[in-house]
């Protein structure tokens, strides 16, 4: 049982407020609870000369709360936990790492990628005979494995190695989930645009029952048990859970 395995979170837990202050942290976990979405954002998962492909993504973790100080430092001190089985079955899946060794074989899958693109945009034009002919299909699969690749370490602007293996993250892409478009009601596992002040940008819709709990510092408890009431979940106090 994964529940056993004291290394290892049972839920998948989304950290928010990272460079804020927090009480803007706080408001942005209102809003989650409040309308059940997560933002996906753009995030690099290379920092490289001439290899610098962003994906719209959802981040998760599965470092133990016990085990959060250091990762909390970066992203934020509230939380949402959701359940991690119900997440794989929206399309969650771990991280794939790639070390500096493996960094050439990257640059050429995602050079072959873009030229599938480009193939995609002219497809009716061209013979079904013609050499490295693809499927929408394949084109697709590639897009979505390249989602999950993330560089194992890369350096800060002071020299310094961080190694984002560490993160322990999970990643739902926006290539992975169903796209509620059109009229198409947007119910939970599904993405689409929202707009917002002008601003468009994807979401994820998730369900009340997705949430097993939301962590919280004590300073903020009753906001937080506020949002909790939203969902249906109980709330966790960080410095009770982080060992900070």
């Amino acid at each position: 049982m994964a529940s056993d395995r004291k290394y290892i979170n049972s839920s998948l837990i989304h950290w928010t407020g990272r460079d804020k202050n927090q009480d803007a942290a706080c408001s942005i976990l209102e809003n989650i609870c409040r309308e059940q979405i997560l933002r996906l954002t753009y995030c690099p998962t290379y920092v490289q000369e001439n290899l610098k492909p962003r994906v719209a993504m959802a981040c998760f973790t599965d470092i133990p709360l016990e085990h959060s100080h250091e990762h909390c430092s970066k992203f934020g001190q509230f939380g949402l936990a959701f359940n991690k089985q119900k997440m794989i079955e929206y399309g969650a899946n771990p991280v794939l790492y790639t070390t500096g060794r493996h960094l050439d074989r990257i640059r050429n899958i995602s050079n072959l990628l873009e030229r599938m693109k480009d193939l995609e945009k002219d497809r009716e034009w061209r013979s079904e005979v013609e050499p490295f002919n693809f499927s929408v299909d394949e084109t697709i699969a590639l897009i979505e494995v390249l989602g999950l690749l993330q560089e194992y370490s890369y350096k800060n602007d002071d020299g310094t190695d961080y190694v984002t293996y560490f993160q322990r993250e999970w990643r739902l892409t926006f290539e992975v989930l169903q796209f509620a478009g059109g009229t198409t009601e947007h119910i939970p596992e599904m993405s689409r645009f929202y707009v917002r002040e002008g601003i468009s940008y994807g979401v994820f819709k998730f369900d009340k029952s997705d949430i097993e709990y939301i962590i919280a510092p004590a300073e903020y408890e009753e906001r937080a048990l506020d949002a909790a009431s939203m969902l249906g979940c109980n709330v966790k106090i960080y410095e009770s859970e982080v060992n900070c």
